[in-house]
Formats: C-alpha cells, sequence, structure tokens
C-alpha cells in the first residue's frame, strides 16, 4: 500500500467508488416535507439516506450513485419535480477528505425547555449556527450539525454521578450540535476550535459540551465545558435583538443548499443569513457521499405573510438568498448588514431549492414533555425500522404520543443497511415523574424485543437482524 493511500484513506475511498461506476457524480432526491412523513422506500438503489423533522415540517434525503456513468456539464443540477420534491446530480469532490473514525461533537446550548422559539429565538440560533461554522472555519470539515436537538444537563444529585445514571431529557431543545472530522496528526485545531466557541457562549450565556473523550468513554457521553445560564442569554437577547416581532412564527420557508462538500461552505451561508437578519426555526446539515446539505426551516417576516399558495423554485444560491432576504428578512434591507458575494467562496456553485411557505406547527408548550429515544440497527435491506418501533410504542398503552424527528441510514460495502435515528415519545399523564426512567427502561427493552420478532416474521433472516433502542443515547453505543 502507497504512502498516500495510508495517509489518506478518504482520498482512496472516493478512488474507489469513482472507479467503480465510472461516474464522478452522486444523484440525489430532496423532498421537502409538509404533511405525513412517508417511510423509507426499499430499494438497492439508496446509497445513503437522511430524514429529519421538526413541528409539522421536514426534510428527506437520498443519495446513490447512477446505474448509467455520466459527466454533467457543470458541477450541480438540481431541478423541481413537483409536490416539494427536487432531484439532481453533484459532481464528488476529491478535496473534500475526512476520516469518519476520528470525529468529536459540540452541543451548543441555548435553552432546555421543549422547543418553542419566538422571533428572536431564531436570531439568536442563526448567531449560534453562525458561531459553531465559522469556529470550524476552512480547515475542519462539518459532517453533520442540527437544531433543535435534545439538550444535555450534568445529572442531579439522586442520579449517581459515575456515568451510571442519567435524568430524562427533553426531546427537542433550544439547542445545536455539530459533528466534526478530526485530523489526528494536528490535535491542536480540536483545541483551538472548541476554545474559539467557548469564549463566545461564555459571552452570551450559551451552555457548551464536548464528546467525553476519555478511555472507555462513548457518543453519547459529554463533558461539561460551560453551564447555560439563561439570564446572561435573556439579556444578550435583548440587546441584539429586541427589535425583532413579537410571537411565535407561523409562516415558514423550508430551504435546501446543495452542492459539492467543501470546507468552509457553511460557514459562509450562515454569515449571509445572519447578515440579512433571516432568523432559524431548525436546521440540520449532513454529508452524504460527498455531498453537502444544508436544510432551513427560516421564518417568513410578519410583513410577508400574505404570499399566496404553497410553491417550489430552484435558483443558484445568489440569487436564492437575494429572493430569501425578501420574504424573511426580518428587517428593512437598510437595517441589514452588508452581504459579501458568493462569488469566489466554497458555496459559489450551490444551487438553493426553496419551497412555501408553509405552516411549521410551532407552539406553546403544554404539560406534555416529550423524551428522546434512540435506535441503532442493522438489516440486509431497506426498511421503515423507526416508523415500526413508534407504531408498536404506541400499540402498548403507556406512550400517548410518538413520532421520528431524525433518520439516518446507508448501505455499507458488506451488503447491510446500517441506521442510527432518533423518536421522541409523551408518556401517558399517570405515569409519576419519579417513575419516568424505569418505565422508559421497559418499554425500550419491551419493543426491542417486539420489533426483533416482527422483522423476523417479515421474511429478515435472525443471524441478519441486530437493533438497540434505549433512551439513553450512550447505551446505543455499548
Amino acid at each position: 500500500m502507497s504512502s498516500p493511500t495510508r495517509q489518506y484513506p478518504a482520498l482512496a475511498k472516493i478512488a474507489a467508488r469513482a472507479a467503480g461506476s465510472a461516474s464522478p457524480a452522486i444523484q440525489f432526491s430532496v423532498g421537502h416535507l409538509t404533511g405525513p412523513q412517508p417511510g423509507i422506500e426499499a430499494s438497492a438503489a439508496i446509497g445513503e439516506y437522511l430524514s429529519v423533522r421538526t413541528g409539522g415540517v421536514g426534510f428527506q434525503l437520498r443519495t446513490w450513485s447512477p446505474v448509467t456513468p455520466g459527466y454533467p456539464p457543470t458541477g450541480v443540477i438540481a431541478q423541481d419535480d413537483g409536490g416539494g420534491w427536487f432531484g439532481g446530480s453533484v459532481m464528488i469532490n476529491p478535496d473534500f477528505l475526512y476520516d469518519s473514525a476520528h470525529s468529536t461533537e459540540i452541543l451548543l446550548t441555548l435553552g432546555h425547555e421543549p422547543w418553542c422559539p419566538d422571533y428572536a429565538d431564531c436570531l439568536m440560533i442563526t448567531l449560534a449556527y453562525k458561531v459553531m461554522t465559522t469556529a470550524a472555519g476552512d480547515e475542519v470539515p462539518i459532517l453533520f450539525l442540527q437544531s433543535p436537538v435534545a439538550p444535555f444537563k450534568d445529572p442531579p444529585p439522586r442520579f449517581r454521578i459515575d456515568g451510571s445514571g442519567e435524568a430524562p431529557r427533553v426531546a427537542n431543545g433550544l439547542a445545536l450540535r455539530m459533528l466534526i472530522a478530526l485530523d489526528t496528526s494536528n490535535p491542536r485545531k480540536r483545541l483551538t476550535l472548541v476554545r474559539n466557541i467557548a469564549w463566545v457562549a461564555a459571552e452570551y450565556g450559551l451552555g457548551l459540551q464536548v464528546t467525553d473523550r476519555r478511555f472507555g468513554r462513548v457518543r453519547g457521553e459529554w463533558w461539561s465545558v460551560l453551564r447555560h445560564e439563561p439570564d446572561v442569554y435573556q439579556r444578550k437577547k435583548e440587546e441584539l435583538f429586541g427589535w425583532a416581532p413579537s410571537g411565535v412564527p407561523d409562516r415558514a420557508q423550508l430551504l435546501t443548499f446543495v452542492g459539492p462538500a467543501r470546507v468552509g461552505a457553511s460557514a459562509v451561508i450562515a454569515a449571509d443569513l445572519l447578515a440579512r437578519n433571516i432568523g432559524l426555526l431548525s436546521v440540520s446539515e449532513a454529508t452524504l457521499q460527498e455531498i453537502a446539505f444544508v436544510n432551513v426551516v427560516a421564518p417568513v417576516a410578519p410583513a410577508r405573510h400574505g404570499l399566496g399558495e404553497v410553491s417550489g423554485t430552484c435558483l443558484p444560491i445568489g440569487s436564492g438568498l437575494g429572493a430569501l432576504a425578501r420574504d424573511c428578512g426580518l428587517t428593512a434591507r437598510r437595517g441589514a448588514r452588508r452581504t459579501s458575494p458568493m462569488d469566489d467562496t466554497p458555496a459559489t456553485d450551490y444551487q438553493l431549492l426553496r419551497t412555501g411557505p408553509v405552516d411549521p406547527c410551532v407552539t406553546r408548550a403544554d404539560d406534555t414533555v416529550h423524551r428522546p429515544i434512540w435506535i441503532s440497527w442493522h438489516l440486509p435491506s431497506m426498511r421503515d425500522v423507526p416508523g415500526v418501533v413508534v407504531d408498536h410504542l404506541l400499540a402498548g398503552g403507556h406512550v400517548s404520543r410518538g413520532r421520528v424527528d431524525y433518520t439516518r441510514a446507508r448501505l455499507a460495502q458488506s451488503g447491510l443497511v446500517r441506521g442510527r435515528a432518533k423518536v421522541s415519545v409523551a408518556l401517558d399523564p399517570a405515569i409519576d415523574r419519579v417513575d419516568v426512567p424505569d418505565r422508559l427502561s421497559s418499554l425500550c427493552s419491551q419493543v426491542e424485543q417486539e420489533v426483533v420478532a416482527y422483522l423476523v416474521e417479515s421474511g429478515e433472516p435472525l443471524r441478519s437482524v441486530g437493533l438497540t433502542i434505549a433512551w439513553r443515547e450512550r447505551w446505543v453505543n455499548r
């Protein structure tokens, strides 16, 4: 094996993929979901699959190598297929090198209450998104980023502090979670990135946790750097965005920025959104087969509510951001900061896929609290495992509501489909709060056995079925 291959395993992977398909491009489809969420289609053509959902809207992404080799005339081709669906192809970027085996996660918390942002909170989310992506800069690849997510608190005294105990978490709160690739030859990059985020987090009262990298720790275990300070957060929000409209957004645009994965592209997009005073209800950023997808739910400015029927458009990023600022910018043009042109930036050839206006279903939180449950599985075929899990949870009688918040699955070289998901459940109100951990544990164990039995009855060989369901994220990685 040559030295370059040992030093750059990602380059060898991309070269092997391009050689095997005889095509430098990857095809994709993007769905902007405003109704019931469709399940995963059982198709061998899908290489990677991602679905995220918040409130009443969401996104569904699929990527695969083309059956017929092709060479697109441009780097990014995208078209509106109607009904909130888009399709196209993207040229692979061989310069986007990372080794997913060496990565770390950062959790930035704006609040621990259930997700219900007002317009000023949306602008604070945009600010936090810019802080995280700017800290990554043009040197650290971002593999995944999402908000809202389950915020984390250090366990209170009634739970064991040695790692065996954890308080049940809120399924979705004002928090951002970012997964970054690491350069093992330069450990100072990670320290610099965390330090840059910590300085800003301390100024704005944000909580900050990083992946616990001590020996024996796994994904889902966190090391707290800063505690969330609600009073500081509220004061800074008022100072920065006290002029923002009051109330919670009731109209939104669904946006997907798509293009070749390049380090620094998301930082350019985040900076432009903040400069135009565009808030974020939610954001999910993922890299699927070297294609970057940045999915955004942006609240429509109250003055632009009369926008007519839902429609979809596909525009180059420059003109698309200009049209977006017209509908979602929360101040007049003279109140926005100067934006930089997209030319000569890593996102210069990105396309903006846009659907809206839609109802994001932001409602004031009631007494119902949704708890997160994490799922990990591998199967010989593509199946909607999270949907099956939710059906079995609801059938037990102890869960009053359930939904799938996040799903990601990929077809591995072994032929197995490996996936991870997070679902949110609201327990029966009759269950006492102190009994919630025990009830969640028994539910996860029971449903895990039921779903395995269901998959075997559906034709999956038992020896090829792997499934873990847990309400503590770290348990799915043990």
